[in-house]
């Protein structure tokens, strides 16, 4: 199916891996996926999200946060038991890089490797294969951002609903738009 989506619809896609990556989601879920369409400069997608309010900054305000995702205080207690003086390691990195170095240098346990890509989420899959329907439904042979779009309105998804009612909007009054950008482009 991804072979059918035009180069508008797989930005929109990397969008929303590159966002999940960023937040350290452990699956590309829909409100990722609708980032990435709001994000996107496309007619079909982009361009009525905008227009009705709906931006990448206002998706990523509503995103949930993954507290349970950061890791927790170092263990000093732990390091010691297996001989590791985190005071003295800690006074040594200072001597070397400055006082408060370890204070600002990335912690290595949130960080993702470059090269994961989290899987899509189950709701995240059934967008898509709406998205295939709703492109097959038009007579279209290529997947365009705005099928992606219609595709995760049907979906029925709660974080689209409450991004829609955040923008005093529908899912019935944003699909005309849709596809009315979608006849004319």
């Amino acid at each position: 199916m991804f072979e059918r989506l035009t180069e508008g619809a797989r930005a929109a896609l990397v969008e929303a891996q590159d966002l999940a990556l960023e937040l350290n989601s452990p699956t590309i879920d829909v409100g990722h996926l609708l980032y990435g369409l709001a994000e996107g400069r496309d007619e079909t997608a982009g361009k009525p999200l905008r227009e009705n309010g709906i931006t990448g900054a206002v998706v990523r305000r509503l995103l949930p946060r993954g507290e349970h995702d950061r890791p927790g205080p170092i263990d000093t207690a732990s390091l010691e038991s297996i001989g590791i003086d985190y005071d003295g390691v800690r006074s040594a990195v200072e001597a070397t890089f400055g006082a408060g170095a370890l204070d600002r240098a990335p912690d290595r346990r949130t960080l993702t490797p470059a090269t994961r890509k989290p899987p899509f989420s189950v709701e995240t899959k059934r967008s898509f294969e709406q998205s295939l329907r709703v492109a097959l439904e038009l007579h279209e042979k290529k997947i365009k951002p705005g099928h992606v779009l219609l595709g995760l309105l049907r979906v029925n998804d709660d974080f689209v609903t409450s991004v829609l009612e955040e923008s005093k909007h529908n899912v019935a009054g944003l699909s005309s738009v849709v596809l009315k950008e979608l006849s004319t482009a």
